[in-house]
């Protein structure tokens, strides 16, 4: 078989390939950037650059209060969502019931998302209303409000969405550990914790950090479900798909869209650039070692 990076002309030509596909892909996404900021909005047949629909955008009150809103159910989530996805691959790594195991952790994925948050909708009300029953029994008032819809509930319906992606991601990392070291790293007395912080994270850190990105802009761009259960606060998505549906795409509504798109390439592309800077450090580290060294 012939290898394919033996010829440049077969490795640009596979770059080629990949750089058209992604550019067909994200030609939308560009697209509503660059609409954005045209002053006339869409349609018109003359552009000129303006960065007055961002300064409308962050002038409406209601967009930074959406805003803040989203990024605190993204950070809710990641501290929660990274961690059980990070337990889970270790289980799957010992677990004999593979296939079981990876079916009941990607499950979430094939309920539609209004089905989900319906039933989640259905289940917080009704749970909160047998609290609420247990508390007049009791004649006390302390379980009231307990699963009223609200940043709890919003913050539950986004775990179950995003902890079966956090866990293939970092599964797949956690894939070349071996878990020889870990009980290796135990015998010499070091305790579970320092033998997983010490040995096996460093090792896994790409892909705990890449679970995170993922996992925030999972929350950031999530609609259904947050809109079902978030209660009475609004987060970004909520706030620009009501603003479409009231009152079209106008120029703001590109604006929202674009900051959207621009986020999210950037939580992706930092992450890249993390991953791509410290797979050229540890490379340049293996051919330092790998160099004989001069008498």
């Amino acid at each position: 078989m012939m290898d394919t990076y033996a010829n440049p002309w077969a490795y640009r030509a596979q770059w080629a390939y990949l750089l058209i596909i992604v550019g067909a892909l994200m030609a939308p996404v560009f697209y509503t950037i660059y609409i954005s900021f045209n002053e006339h909005g869409f349609g018109a047949q003359i552009y000129d650059f303006t960065w007055d629909w961002y300064v409308v955008l962050f002038r409406n009150q209601q967009i930074i209060d959406s805003l803040s809103w989203t990024a605190y159910l993204g950070a809710a989530t990641i501290l929660t969502a990274v961690p059980m996805g990070l337990i889970a691959a270790k289980y799957y790594k010992r677990t004999r019931h593979k296939v079981v195991f990876v079916t009941l952790m990607l499950s979430p994925l094939f309920v539609p998302a209004d089905i989900l948050g319906s039933a989640l909708l259905v289940y917080f009300k009704n749970l909160n209303r047998a609290f609420e029953w247990l508390g007049d029994s009791l004649g006390v008032t302390w379980f009231y409000g307990w699963f009223e819809l609200g940043f709890f509930t919003a913050l539950v319906g986004l775990i179950l969405w995003t902890v079966p992606y956090a866990f293939v991601v970092i599964l797949i990392t956690m894939s070349r550990y071996r878990v020889q070291q870990t009980e290796a790293a135990r015998s010499c007395g070091a305790t579970a914790w320092q033998a997983f912080w010490q040995i096996e994270f460093p090792q896994i850190r790409v892909g705990v950090f890449s679970a995170s990105a993922f996992v925030f802009i999972l929350s950031f761009n999530e609609y259904t479900r947050t809109s079902l259960l978030k209660g009475g606060f609004d987060t970004f998505t909520t706030v620009l798909i009501s603003h479409m549906f009231n009152t079209g795409m106008s120029g703001d509504s590109y604006a929202m869209g674009g900051l959207v798109s621009v986020i999210s390439m950037a939580v992706i592309g930092a992450v890249l650039v993390y991953t791509l800077a410290k797979a050229e450090r540890l490379e340049r580290e293996a051919r330092a070692k790998a160099e004989p060294v001069a008498a």
